[in-house]
């Protein structure tokens, strides 16, 4: 099954959930000592105290408390219980054993806010590779993951020194597609950020399509381009810069083109002569384009 195949990925991510400060797990040498023993019982499945599990690290950098998934899963939990086992990783930091979780953090935020006192576990011990490759698996197999996040954990494989082809492999994706999401990792943090915060606006084929296909000349261009689209997705308009003389009608003649074939069309030069492109991804993405292009032609003929 895919869900068996995506694992090993991972990223050692430096903040907790929501971004708060790391925890402070210094304890005391009674507490250390019974930590210390789950040490004992790795690959086993235990009852533990849900006050003594941490949240570290998450692919998914944003969970939503408020939506009405997650309240249909506080509800669900605090009628039936927890119905699937934790993973959680027994840890050994500076400040002794403790213990994390690595899959289930949604399960685990709805079963504290559900009352729920204790919760079954299954122990591990992962790497740095393989901690958060369990909660990866998890979110991209059972929910979508905004593509921003799917972007920084392949960077992190990256980092650790995975290649491209190998990561295409393990998640079953192709080569390409997984290159196009290390593109979005090198992005500026304040950018990512944006199309984190407004995954209705910035979806995967959106973020593709309008972003990662063009060639912007500085970082800043990008972050214009992305204020630009999130304006328009919310009615709003951005102040423009005074356009030279013919240029607006070429700009808009470029933005008409644009809905017509659905993918981003840029017009350089004057009236009088100038380069127009339309970046397609894929012969479907060509074979596309063509098509609107034939249907302007022949609604021209018919007008003319």
């Amino acid at each position: 099954m895919k869900a068996n195949k995506i694992a090993e990925s991972a990223e050692e991510m430096k903040q907790k959930l929501f971004g708060q400060p790391m925890e402070d797990h210094t304890q005391s040498p009674e507490q250390d000592k019974r930590f210390s023993i789950y040490l004992e019982h790795i690959g086993k499945t235990v009852t533990i105290p849900i006050a003594q599990i941490t949240i570290e690290e998450n692919v998914r950098k944003e969970v939503d408390v408020t939506s009405p998934k997650f309240r249909e899963l506080v509800e669900s939990i605090r009628r039936d219980g927890l119905l699937q086992n934790l993973v959680v990783d027994v840890r050994e930091g500076a400040g002794g054993v403790y213990l994390s979780c690595v899959s289930g953090q949604r399960r685990l935020l709805a079963a504290r806010e559900a009352g729920v006192e204790k919760a079954v576990c299954l122990l591990k011990r992962y790497s740095g590779a393989e901690r958060v490759s369990t909660g990866l698996t998890e979110n991209l197999v059972r929910q979508d993951l905004c593509c921003i996040d799917i972007a920084e954990g392949y960077s992190e494989l990256r980092k650790e020194g995975w290649s491209e082809a190998e990561i295409a492999t393990r998640f079953e994706r192709d080569q390409r597609t997984i290159h196009r999401y290390l593109v979005i990792a090198t992005w500026p943090a304040e950018i990512r950020s944006i199309m984190r915060k407004h995954p209705d606006v910035f979806t995967t084929r959106v973020v593709f399509n309008h972003f990662v296909s063009r060639e912007f000349k500085s970082p800043n261009d990008l972050l214009n381009a992305v204020q630009e689209r999130l304006a328009a997705a919310k009615g709003e308009e951005l102040p423009k810069a005074k356009e030279e003389p013919g240029r607006e009608r070429i700009r808009a003649m470029a933005s008409s083109l644009a809905k017509r074939t659905g993918y981003d069309v840029s017009l350089r030069g004057s009236e009088e002569k100038g380069t127009l492109s339309i970046k397609y991804l894929s012969q479907q993405d060509l074979d596309r384009i063509i098509q609107a292009l034939q249907q302007l032609e022949k609604e021209r003929s018919q007008s003319a």
